[in-house]
């Protein structure tokens, strides 16, 4: 009889050694897979870090400039004047949606009577407009 229970018990023994086992390399690999995400992170940081640096060189003022003046010709931008910098109350307000089908046969008939296109004169941007694109309009210092 001694000897079944004490084959048992080694059994038992071997049982939990190998459990043990197992959950200490489940618990290693686990460790190895949260240090390389640590790595990952790390990484991800250092590229932000990296891009915020580059972003910094690229807007400086002064690079800026430079460039502005090398195209010149082709971006043909002007400063902007004091009278384009405007509140959000100064803003124009959002026409409201119409209610019913009367209001868009309303537009729709106003639109195809006019046939005139109504130019508006708010300078928007800072590109210069050319006076051909708006009819009827005068060229600045004339």
């Amino acid at each position: 009889m001694l000897r079944t229970f004490d084959v048992i018990l080694i059994g038992l023994m071997i049982a939990a050694a190998a459990v043990t086992y197992k959950i200490k390399h489940d618990a290693e690999k686990q460790m190895a897979q949260v240090s390389k995400l640590e790595r990952m992170i790390a990484d991800e940081h250092d590229t932000i870090d990296l891009l915020k640096a580059d972003w910094s060189l690229l807007t400086q003022p002064n690079r800026l400039q430079k460039l502005v003046e090398t195209f010149q010709g082709q971006l043909d931008l002007q400063q902007m004047e004091a009278q384009q910098i405007v509140n959000i109350d100064e803003l124009p307000q959002p026409k409201p949606a119409s209610d019913g089908f009367d209001d868009v046969a309303n537009i729709i008939t106003e639109a195809n009577a006019g046939n005139v296109i109504k130019t508006d004169a708010t300078l928007t941007g800072s590109v210069k407009k050319s006076s051909a694109a708006v009819p009827g309009a005068k060229p600045k210092g004339h």
